[in-house]
């Protein structure tokens, strides 16, 4: 709940008449980059007009074996949701595929927030046997570091 009021307080004040001079519109923050989750795990965005898309940086993650989430900017600047899959290696071993969903708003030039699924699955089967949306929150990854 506390997520969910979070994203759309950042989503209201976000918004603003196309008719407000520049200087008092929201700015467009650049995905374009490696961003990095508390994990660790790393994650490449590569925007393409309004298409944002994500991958998992190869090796940042020994859960995470592949990631890719195809996401739409939602007519307010900054804001993005879309879905796609990942394919996660289980404590047992196995390597299991699941459907993910994504809504993230670039909240600062090295900062994103939003949410996304969070998978529970049954590590026999691969099938999800529980699923909910927790925070993700995803710093700009430095040149060099």
């Amino acid at each position: 709940m506390k997520l969910a009021t979070l994203l759309f307080s950042l989503l209201l004040f976000q918004q603003t008449p196309k008719d407000l001079p520049k200087d008092l519109q929201m700015p467009k923050n650049d995905p374009n980059g490696i961003w990095q989750a508390e994990t660790g795990t790393q994650y490449k965005l590569a925007l393409n007009g309004a298409d944002l898309k994500v991958e998992i940086v190869e090796g940042s993650s020994p859960t995470f074996l592949k990631y890719e989430v195809n996401l739409k900017n939602q007519q307010e600047v900054n804001t993005y949701k879309g879905t796609g899959f990942f394919v996660a290696k289980l404590k047992n071993g196995k390597e299991c595929r699941f459907e993910t969903e994504w809504e993230i708003v670039v909240v600062q030039t090295d900062r994103i927030i939003g949410a996304t699924s969070n998978i529970f699955p049954d590590p026999d089967t691969c099938a999800v046997k529980d699923r909910s949306i927790i925070a993700i929150d995803l710093t700009r990854k430095k040149e060099g570091r």
